[in-house]
């Protein structure tokens, strides 16, 4: 019944268009939020049936690439663990950007009172 449905009503390039949006389909400039959002609409719209590491790749794939390798250091086991995990990455580099950008960078070492350790030639007595 249902895919009598489908053929009536939807287009029949719809599928391999959503397939193609599915493949395609990087964060980008959208939050994590978003992009979980749009990744398991279209596997619905896809229904898409594949082994969930499989599904972990596509969605790793198009995560923002900084994002995704500190994702992939930790243990998830769902995607609902996956997409929770790329949040909090995303809002500890949020944070990471507020707190540097108010913080002044200082030099590691003072550049208007350098201290040299080591003696001048003229102090050192001849051998």
């Amino acid at each position: 019944m249902r895919d009598k449905l489908k053929d009536k009503f939807l287009p029949s390039d719809s599928l391999q268009d959503n397939y193609l949006k599915l493949h395609n389909l990087k964060q980008g400039s959208k939050s994590v939020e978003e992009y979980t959002r749009d990744f398991e609409q279209l596997l619905l719209k896809c229904d898409l049936r594949e082994d969930d590491s499989q599904t972990f790749v596509r969605y790793l794939s198009g995560l923002d690439e900084q994002i995704a390798h500190v994702v992939e250091l930790h243990p998830y086991a769902s995607l609902d663990d996956l997409s929770s995990l790329a949040y909090k990455v995303e809002q500890q580099q949020k944070a990471k950007g507020k707190g540097a950008a108010s913080k002044p960078i200082s030099p590691p070492y003072s550049s208007h009172n350098p201290t040299n350790t080591f003696p001048s030639p003229q102090t050192i007595p001849p051998p």
